[in-house]
């Protein structure tokens, strides 16, 4: 009798799991989109594998795409095929190819962060040339944070960071303690920049040895004063980057007097280095206030992280380049992985306690991490503009709800989406996918 019961159990959890597999592969494959031939699009921080099909075929050839899901974060997945024959939908066909990758890897079917899409190929649209084509998944992947990973993460951004020639200038200026009698021995009127600093920062910001400040050990601060010059050799030393999300935004915006809160965990290096990278080409308008780096907690385990008091943030509200660079590397380095989802708005709510009077609240935030304390979101009293980093299609909720809740905004490398006007019930799409306010909340459709 017993085994009678286990085997209907048994069954019945099996049934289950195929309906469910079934429903979530319709859901997938609403989002079709046409395009001549596939071309792989990799965030700058992502790999990617390849499991083929023959045409036509449901069958998946798995032996080429190796990958240990207990070390990476599948962040999309995309479906490959051809337009032949042009009349049909081939929604069967590609149902069953969802449904044998997930029978192969069960944990796909449950992750809620993957965008998925179907690619259907129109240079395909005669079998000729369609038997020629990829067919298949293209799955997209990170590795997960941990020490070791990290560890490799600092080196790629001090590489991002590093100079591209050894010729780069300091500032032409000078820093002076006593003002005085400054008329006396400079030519004041052609500095037109002057700038009070901690005496560390201001000899940092004309690239003065440290050791020089026991000149100045009698003073709290010093005035920076910046001759302007034609010759730009110092803001252009570091090499441009090969994704420039963050640039776009900033440089499209225009935000001042900003509060600019970062995400630098799980592999979002590219884009702190992106943020670095601005921050020296601009570093003169001192358009950034206050900046705010997070990690999920330092070496905290899971189970010791409290929503509101996670901690691994870190605030500076200087604007000098490498008081801000040494800020980030020492967020990264006191980080130890752990779950995806993140504390952003503890950072944010940080943030605003430090800078009460920034004008705008920037947040750059992983499209492919969740957010762990949205229980805390009502507490933020400011618009958030975030600037998503790590997109392929789909949106992560989480931040169009933090988005809508403070009245900000939400932008990506090409989309700068207004959120504040949507109403109870109303849709809006973004990169072919549908959002739809119910309960006050935004829910993929």
């Amino acid at each position: 009798m017993i085994k009678f019961i286990l085997a209907v159990c048994i069954l019945f959890f099996c049934n289950c799991t195929v309906a469910q597999n079934k429903n979530i592969a319709a859901i997938i494959i609403k989002n079709t989109i046409r395009q001549p031939i596939y071309i792989t699009a990799h965030a700058v921080n992502e790999k990617s594998t390849f499991i083929y099909c023959d045409f036509a075929k449901a069958p998946l050839n798995f032996k080429d795409s190796v990958i240990n899901f207990d070390t990476v974060q599948v962040t999309a997945i995309d479906l490959v095929f051809t337009d032949f024959p042009s009349y049909n939908d081939l929604i069967k066909l590609n149902t069953q190819r969802i449904e044998n990758l997930f029978t192969k890897y069960p944990s796909l079917a449950k992750n809620k962060t993957i965008a998925w899409k179907l690619v259907r190929q129109t240079k395909g649209a005669e079998k000729d040339s369609a038997l020629n084509l990829f067919h298949g998944f293209v799955m997209y992947y990170r590795p997960l944070q941990n020490k070791t990973t990290i560890a490799a993460d600092l080196i790629k951004l001090k590489e991002m960071l590093a100079p591209k020639d050894s010729m780069a200038k300091r500032r032409n200026g000078f820093v002076t303690g006593d003002t005085t009698e400054l008329r006396k021995q400079y030519e004041i009127e052609d500095y037109t920049t002057v700038l009070k600093l901690p005496v560390k920062e201001a000899l940092q910001y004309l690239g003065i040895d440290e050791r020089e400040k026991v000149i100045y050990k009698n003073y709290d601060s010093l005035f920076v004063y910046l001759k302007p010059t034609g010759d730009s050799s110092y803001k252009q030393t570091l090499k441009p980057p090969v994704d420039s999300t963050v640039l776009k935004v900033l440089d499209r915006m225009q935000w001042k007097n900003m509060l600019v809160v970062a995400d630098v965990t799980a592999s979002m290096y590219p884009y702190a280095g992106q943020l670095l990278y601005w921050l020296q080409l601009h570093e003169d308008e001192r358009r950034i206030n206050q900046f705010v780096f997070f990690n999920d907690g330092d070496d905290k385990d899971d189970e010791q992280k409290i929503i509101g008091n996670t901690g691994g943030v870190y605030t500076t509200a200087s604007s000098v380049f490498e008081v801000v660079e040494q800020l980030v590397f020492k967020t990264m380095s006191n980080g130890n992985g752990g779950a995806i989802p993140e504390n952003n708005i503890e950072a944010l709510l940080k943030g605003t306690a430090a800078c009460t009077n920034c004008d705008a609240v920037v947040m750059i935030a992983d499209n492919n991490s969740a957010v762990s304390d949205m229980a805390l979101l009502k507490q933020l009293h400011k618009p958030v503009h975030i600037i998503l980093c790590g997109v392929h299609d789909a949106v992560n909720p989480d931040y169009l709800n933090i988005a809508k809740s403070t009245n900000g905004s939400v932008h990506t490398a090409a989309e700068d989406i207004q959120l504040a006007n949507l109403k109870e019930g109303e849709k809006i799409i973004i990169n072919n996918h549908s959002y739809k306010i119910i309960n006050d909340k935004f829910i993929v459709q």
